[in-house]
Protein backbone atom coordinates (compact mmCIF):
# COMPACT_ATOMS: atom_id res chain seq x y z
CA UNK A 1 0.00 0.00 0.00
CA UNK A 2 0.87 3.54 -0.79
CA UNK A 3 1.69 6.50 1.59
CA UNK A 4 -1.00 7.98 -0.65
CA UNK A 5 -3.17 5.33 -0.34
CA UNK A 6 -2.94 4.67 3.50
CA UNK A 7 -3.44 8.77 3.63
CA UNK A 8 -6.54 8.34 1.98
CA UNK A 9 -7.97 4.99 3.55
CA UNK A 10 -7.33 7.05 7.15
CA UNK A 11 -9.05 9.92 5.86
CA UNK A 12 -11.97 8.47 4.94
CA UNK A 13 -12.04 6.59 8.43
CA UNK A 14 -12.01 9.80 9.96
CA UNK A 15 -15.45 11.77 7.92
CA UNK A 16 -16.63 8.24 8.51
CA UNK A 17 -16.06 8.47 12.50
CA UNK A 18 -16.75 12.36 12.26
CA UNK A 19 -20.19 11.57 10.12
CA UNK A 20 -21.25 8.75 13.02
CA UNK A 21 -20.42 11.72 15.72
CA UNK A 22 -22.22 14.65 14.33
CA UNK A 23 -24.89 12.43 13.01
CA UNK A 24 -25.55 10.49 16.54
CA UNK A 25 -27.76 13.09 18.03
CA UNK A 26 -29.32 13.98 14.98
CA UNK A 27 -30.69 10.67 14.48
CA UNK A 28 -31.43 9.87 17.98
CA UNK A 29 -34.34 12.63 18.55
CA UNK A 30 -35.47 11.54 15.15
CA UNK A 31 -36.32 8.01 16.75
CA UNK A 32 -37.71 9.60 19.50
CA UNK A 33 -40.13 11.65 17.57
CA UNK A 34 -41.06 9.37 15.23
CA UNK A 35 -41.52 7.04 18.28
CA UNK A 36 -43.54 9.45 20.21
CA UNK A 37 -45.69 10.38 17.25
CA UNK A 38 -46.71 7.04 16.22
CA UNK A 39 -47.46 6.01 20.54
CA UNK A 40 -49.19 9.13 20.64
CA UNK A 41 -52.18 8.85 17.82
CA UNK A 42 -52.54 5.39 18.97
CA UNK A 43 -53.59 6.26 22.50
CA UNK A 44 -54.41 9.35 21.63
CA UNK A 45 -52.39 11.43 23.69
CA UNK A 46 -51.34 15.19 23.04
CA UNK A 47 -47.93 15.59 23.86
CA UNK A 48 -47.56 19.11 24.53
CA UNK A 49 -51.47 18.86 26.52
CA UNK A 50 -49.32 16.14 29.36
CA UNK A 51 -48.81 17.53 32.65
CA UNK A 52 -45.67 17.35 34.48
CA UNK A 53 -43.82 18.89 37.26
CA UNK A 54 -40.71 20.59 38.07
CA UNK A 55 -40.26 19.04 41.59
CA UNK A 56 -37.48 16.75 40.98
CA UNK A 57 -35.06 19.24 39.65
CA UNK A 58 -31.92 19.39 41.70
CA UNK A 59 -31.15 22.69 42.52
CA UNK A 60 -27.14 23.61 43.53
CA UNK A 61 -28.03 26.50 45.87
CA UNK A 62 -30.42 27.37 48.69
CA UNK A 63 -33.04 29.21 47.12
CA UNK A 64 -34.14 32.04 47.65
CA UNK A 65 -30.34 32.98 46.96
CA UNK A 66 -28.58 36.26 47.95
CA UNK A 67 -25.55 35.27 45.60
CA UNK A 68 -24.81 38.04 43.25
CA UNK A 69 -24.90 36.51 40.15
CA UNK A 70 -28.34 34.96 41.00
CA UNK A 71 -29.76 38.22 42.34
CA UNK A 72 -29.09 40.06 39.18
CA UNK A 73 -29.49 37.30 36.68
CA UNK A 74 -31.97 37.80 33.62
CA UNK A 75 -33.64 35.49 31.88
CA UNK A 76 -31.30 35.48 28.84
CA UNK A 77 -28.30 34.39 31.10
CA UNK A 78 -30.74 31.13 31.77
CA UNK A 79 -29.14 28.10 29.46
CA UNK A 80 -30.49 24.44 29.33
CA UNK A 81 -27.82 22.37 27.84
CA UNK A 82 -28.86 18.72 27.33
CA UNK A 83 -26.49 15.91 29.42
CA UNK A 84 -26.07 12.53 26.93
CA UNK A 85 -24.60 9.25 28.01
CA UNK A 86 -21.77 9.33 25.05
CA UNK A 87 -20.84 10.66 21.77
CA UNK A 88 -21.24 7.21 19.50
CA UNK A 89 -24.85 6.62 20.66
CA UNK A 90 -26.22 9.48 22.34
CA UNK A 91 -28.58 9.06 25.09
CA UNK A 92 -30.27 11.79 26.93
CA UNK A 93 -29.75 11.40 30.89
CA UNK A 94 -31.10 14.72 32.19
CA UNK A 95 -30.90 18.19 31.38
CA UNK A 96 -28.24 20.95 32.82
CA UNK A 97 -29.64 24.52 34.25
CA UNK A 98 -26.83 26.89 33.98
CA UNK A 99 -26.35 30.85 34.46
CA UNK A 100 -24.02 31.84 31.31
CA UNK A 101 -22.82 35.39 31.48
CA UNK A 102 -19.85 37.43 30.96
CA UNK A 103 -18.79 36.78 34.46
CA UNK A 104 -20.68 33.74 35.39
CA UNK A 105 -20.67 30.04 34.48
CA UNK A 106 -22.28 28.19 36.70
CA UNK A 107 -24.60 25.14 36.95
CA UNK A 108 -27.66 25.64 39.13
CA UNK A 109 -30.30 22.98 38.45
CA UNK A 110 -30.20 19.41 37.26
CA UNK A 111 -33.39 17.41 36.13
CA UNK A 112 -32.41 13.27 35.11
CA UNK A 113 -34.70 12.25 32.66
CA UNK A 114 -35.96 9.28 35.09
CA UNK A 115 -37.33 11.83 37.13
CA UNK A 116 -38.97 13.77 34.61
CA UNK A 117 -42.30 11.72 35.28
CA UNK A 118 -45.76 12.86 33.89
CA UNK A 119 -49.36 11.98 35.25
CA UNK A 120 -50.71 10.62 32.34
CA UNK A 121 -47.82 8.02 31.36
CA UNK A 122 -48.23 7.05 34.83
CA UNK A 123 -51.52 6.05 34.55
CA UNK A 124 -51.04 4.53 31.43
CA UNK A 125 -47.77 2.64 32.98
CA UNK A 126 -49.89 1.16 35.60
CA UNK A 127 -52.64 0.42 32.93
CA UNK A 128 -50.13 -1.39 30.79
CA UNK A 129 -50.70 0.30 27.99
CA UNK A 130 -47.02 1.52 27.78
CA UNK A 131 -43.97 0.03 29.28
CA UNK A 132 -40.63 1.42 30.93
CA UNK A 133 -39.24 1.79 28.17
CA UNK A 134 -42.19 3.54 26.06
CA UNK A 135 -42.59 5.99 29.09
CA UNK A 136 -38.89 6.79 28.83
CA UNK A 137 -39.08 7.51 25.03
CA UNK A 138 -41.97 9.68 25.02
CA UNK A 139 -40.73 11.40 28.47
CA UNK A 140 -37.58 11.96 26.76
CA UNK A 141 -39.32 13.55 24.02
CA UNK A 142 -41.61 16.06 25.93
CA UNK A 143 -38.68 16.99 28.25
CA UNK A 144 -36.64 18.05 25.42
CA UNK A 145 -39.50 20.04 23.42
CA UNK A 146 -39.10 23.63 22.72
CA UNK A 147 -42.30 24.53 24.94
CA UNK A 148 -41.22 21.88 27.83
CA UNK A 149 -37.68 23.82 27.68
CA UNK A 150 -38.85 27.29 27.71
CA UNK A 151 -41.60 26.56 30.48
CA UNK A 152 -38.49 24.94 32.33
CA UNK A 153 -36.60 28.25 32.02
CA UNK A 154 -39.49 30.10 32.79
CA UNK A 155 -40.01 28.17 36.02
CA UNK A 156 -36.14 28.28 37.44
CA UNK A 157 -36.31 31.97 36.59
CA UNK A 158 -39.09 32.34 38.49
CA UNK A 159 -37.65 30.49 41.40
CA UNK A 160 -34.05 32.11 41.17
CA UNK A 161 -36.34 35.81 41.59
CA UNK A 162 -38.79 34.29 44.60
CA UNK A 163 -38.01 36.10 47.49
Amino acid sequence: MTGLNAFLLLFLIFIFIAVLILSGRFFYFLELKSFTKRISKKLGLDILQLNFSFEQMTYFLALPSNLPFVKNVNKEDIVIELDYTSLLFPKLVGIKILIKSDMVNEIIAYLPIKHFRLSTLDRLLEQDKIDESDYLKISTYTLVHSTTLREIKDEVYKQLKSK
